[in-house]
């Protein structure tokens, strides 16, 4: 007799644990696309799918802890979507949220951060992904991290080779590339969701590093890439 789970069975798995270690959030994000097709075919409970959200959100921070990253960063996240998780109606929301919960736990581990060998750099990093959704300025992060706004931007600068708000921007539009190509949020949302003065430069920073505006992006997506 087959043993089945009435959660999710990839909680019952080495595999995420395996993905999270080795920091694969691509192939992370396309599990999780394909797991949610069935989950639709299966008419899942939004419910469920709540529970399981909650517990995947323990999972995240439990495994970003053995992996180094600070409290302070993860407690918010953690507090964020504990709370998001819980304000979804419908299963399309919450697979929204899902793909968007694994994206920014990812990216407080991403490939920049064992490239800094800067304590500065190193502090910074993680600050502008756990603030990818709200208003950046190199004064208020001085401030919360308590570096001088210069000694900031030049230790960046020096290890980085780009400035701190030009790098806030591409880790923004990287994040809008994940909300285009995984929900049907409109360019208006996803521009106020990452904190664009208007939808106009929103669209005019993502061409810039993209070459293509938000709306061609999106018609450029595979047929069966998943959006919900």
């Amino acid at each position: 007799m087959n043993e089945t789970y009435l959660s999710d069975p990839q909680l019952f798995t080495l595999d995420a644990v395996y993905l999270i270690e080795s920091r694969n959030k691509t192939e992370m994000l396309k599990r999780i696309a394909s797991k949610q097709i069935e989950e639709e075919k299966q008419f899942l409970s939004a419910v469920s799918k709540k529970i399981d959200l909650h517990i995947w959100n323990a999972v995240y921070t439990r495994e970003m802890m053995k992996l180094g990253a600070a409290k302070s960063y993860l407690h918010r996240v953690y507090n964020r979507f504990y709370t998001s998780i819980s304000k979804q109606s419908s299963l399309s929301d919450l697979h929204s949220l899902e793909l968007e919960m694994a994206a920014a736990y990812f990216d407080l581990f991403i490939g920049d951060l064992d490239e800094a060998e800067s304590f500065v750099a190193n502090k910074i990093l993680p600050y502008l992904h756990m603030n990818i959704e709200h208003h950046l300025s190199i004064r208020k992060l001085s401030e919360d991290l308590e570096i001088s706004a210069g000694y900031a931007s030049s230790c960046f600068k020096k290890e980085m080779g780009i400035s701190i708000m030009k790098y806030a921007k591409k880790i923004k539009i990287e994040r809008a590339k994940i909300l285009l190509s995984t929900t049907n949020k409109s360019i208006f949302e996803i521009s106020m969701i990452l904190c664009f003065h208007d939808q106009g430069h929103f669209s005019k920073t993502f061409k810039s590093l993209t070459g293509m505006s938000p709306t061609h992006y999106r018609r450029k997506l595979p047929a069966s890439q998943p959006s919900f």
